[in-house]
């Protein structure tokens, strides 16, 4: 698992692409990645993340900043670095009238890959990806699934030392998706991994870090705990258990409290939010002495924040709410 001198596989600084002199799909965009991480890149659609993977993969050349893949700058002329990356695009295609076996065949010989490395070496992928059976039938009777367990074995026959998957479970069954996301668990124990998804679950289930694109800035980067950790940390859920009406008394109190910027009841189930700069065990031990003193018992307490999907959507829920307030502050400000 190649690195760079300073320990980073990749490495960006205010790394900026402008499409036709107008369009910003990625802005001062600055990021390190270390040996080992699985980076889950988020963000809604148009926000840069395919920008940002073609200029790590040196696809296009950037407008401002640079990125480095091994200590090295990337462009499109870097084909040396290109060969310790493995890339699997969305959606996938290959020529229809190979096999399996015949367009791996030919990916070797395109690396420069000896016929003694090459035919041990794509055996071994395929057996690897579950497509033995198949490995002699044409591609173009292949399933979504098949298609993308080909993908990740062409992405895989140059044995690269940073594996980048965009969208890699997009469209596959329920099956099918299952056995990607243990193929890349397999992958992460030994791989650097960047892997662009829509799909939060698969993210909180593989990966370990995460950075998060809107409109072409990163507005997040980091743990995927701290992700969860941070955005929401004063949202919790509380079940609980007594009469109804001293649950309802209980619910109004807390209500009153300042620190409290919602609570709403729904089958004994009270939902709390609390204010971002609060001490949260500090209010959680007022409302628990609340239903205390009126008799109501807290059979469960956790935290909403601790989903990758919430926190995600928070996060860029109060990105939007900040550049909304910026587009119109000259105008307050000239009120």
């Amino acid at each position: 698992m190649a690195a760079d001198a300073a320990g980073l596989v990749v490495e960006t600084s205010h790394l900026t692409k402008i499409y036709q002199d107008r369009q910003i799909a990625l802005n001062d965009l600055t990021l390190g990645i270390e040996p080992g991480a699985v980076l889950g890149l988020l963000g809604p659609n148009g926000a840069g993340k395919t920008t940002f993977l073609r200029l790590v993969l040196g696809l296009h050349s950037p407008t401002a900043g640079w990125c480095q893949v091994f200590g090295r700058r990337m462009h499109p002329n870097a084909a040396d670095v290109r060969r310790r990356i493995g890339y699997i695009p969305t959606n996938p295609q290959f020529p229809r009238g190979m096999s399996p076996i015949e367009y791996l065949d030919y990916m070797g010989r395109l690396f420069g890959m000896t016929r003694e490395t090459r035919k041990p070496k794509l055996a071994k992928l395929i057996r690897a990806v579950d497509l033995l059976p198949q490995s002699g039938q044409p591609i173009s009777n292949f399933t979504p699934g098949m298609t993308a367990r080909l993908a990740v074995a062409a992405s895989l026959i140059n044995d690269p030392d940073l594996l980048i998957w965009d969208e890699p479970t997009h469209g596959l069954d329920v099956e099918a998706r299952r056995g990607m996301l243990e193929l890349i668990k397999t992958l992460a124990a030994e791989k650097t991994m960047i892997l662009s998804s829509h799909n939060l679950s698969d993210v909180d289930e593989v990966c370990n870090h995460a950075a998060v694109l809107n409109k072409g800035h990163l507005i997040f980067h980091g743990t995927l705990q701290d992700l969860k950790g941070k955005i929401r940390k004063n949202h919790y859920e509380l079940d609980l258990e007594g009469d109804q009406k001293s649950i309802a008394k209980s619910v109004q109190q807390v209500k009153g409290m300042k620190e409290v910027i919602s609570a709403g009841l729904r089958h004994r189930r009270l939902e709390l939010k609390l204010t971002d700069d609060v001490s949260n065990t500090g209010v959680l031990a007022m409302v628990f002495q609340t239903l205390f003193d009126n008799k109501v018992t807290l059979v469960t307490v956790r935290s909403i924040g601790m989903q990758t999907e919430t926190a995600y959507l928070d996060l860029v829920g109060k990105e939007e709410q900040r550049g909304f307030a910026r587009l119109y502050q000259p105008q307050a400000e000239a009120a």
